[in-house]
């Protein structure tokens, strides 16, 4: 659910195909949604009798928000530039003044796929040792050392 959530910001790149207007980066891009995609969380599995409800929903609230963080922190060439990372207590639009990750391209094209994978190989070069770190840190190790 988590890996779902993370993802899900990005659906708003499906309005295009039914109105033709640029969704991408609005209000999904937001932590106010990522509380929403929190509490609905809770509400389904309050529903479906799953236990630990609210670590679930934190857990899907702050998978939501990493993907705010990372969009923020990534350069925008598509206009309007930045993300709703307020909404809904106000619909600005920010930025990350020193961006730390590449833009991704929308067209289908053999220069811009190329573009994108060199992106998404310099994300995982960035987050793939915070993660490994996260994961020791989690498992009570670092360094080998007990935490």
């Amino acid at each position: 659910m988590c890996c779902a959530a993370a993802m899900a910001p990005d659906l708003d790149l499906l309005g295009r195909f039914f109105d033709g207007e640029n969704h991408h980066q609005h209000e999904t891009h937001s932590l106010g949604a990522a509380l929403l995609a929190a509490l609905a969380t809770v509400l389904l599995a309050r529903v479906a009798s799953l236990p630990r409800l609210g670590w679930l929903g934190v857990g899907v609230g702050l998978s939501w928000s990493s993907h705010v963080l990372l969009d923020w922190m990534a350069v925008d060439t598509s206009p309007p530039i930045g993300i709703m990372a307020l909404w809904p207590l106000c619909s600005d639009y920010f930025h990350f003044s020193r961006p730390i990750f590449m833009d991704i391209g929308r067209t289908l094209d053999w220069q811009t796929f190329r573009h994108d994978l060199l992106a998404v190989g310099w994300e995982f070069v960035v987050l793939v040792p915070v993660l490994l770190l996260a994961w020791r840190i989690a498992e009570g190790r670092v360094d080998g050392a007990r935490v």
